[in-house]
């Protein structure tokens, strides 16, 4: 009998165990695999500077997931097709964008890494901020850039 008692404490045992380390494990993935995808979906959107690369250009910055594409419009095409633009991606971390194609445009300076600061309503691009443009700032620039335009 005492035997049979052993056994049967030591079965209950390791599936004690075999739970704990089962709960342990979905508890971990759920906290890793949330992290990054809410937090880049919290940047999904477009965003605007104004002067881009020292010109009049409006630079236009648009983020879905972790792809990143950059646009830039002078006057008589911010409605149409950009005259640059570049594509990158975050990197894990979110601190920097790794452009992967360059614009074709000479003025282009999106090349390698930049370093991104975020907000809720702004991405700091190299220290540029660009402002979502459902924001009262965004709204406000764009309606600026369009003004200037239109003179």
């Amino acid at each position: 009998m005492d035997t049979t008692r052993t056994a049967r404490r030591t079965r209950v045992k390791i599936a004690v165990s075999i739970a704990a380390l089962a709960a342990g494990s979905l508890i971990f993935t759920a906290c890793s695999g949330s992290s990054g995808s809410d937090s880049a979906s919290k940047l999904d959107g477009t965003y605007y500077v104004k002067d881009i690369n020292g010109t009049s250009d409006l630079g236009q910055l648009v983020v879905k997931g972790n792809a990143v594409s950059h646009h830039e419009y002078t006057c008589d095409g911010v409605y149409e097709k950009p005259d640059v633009t570049s594509t990158g991606e975050f990197n894990k971390d979110q601190s920097q964008i790794i452009w992967t194609v360059a614009g074709e445009d000479s003025r282009n300076e999106r090349i390698g890494n930049e370093s991104v600061s975020t907000s809720d309503t702004s991405i700091s691009v190299s220290g540029s901020p660009y402002i979502r443009d459902n924001s009262d700032a965004g709204k406000a620039l764009l309606d600026g850039f369009k003004s200037k335009c239109e003179e």
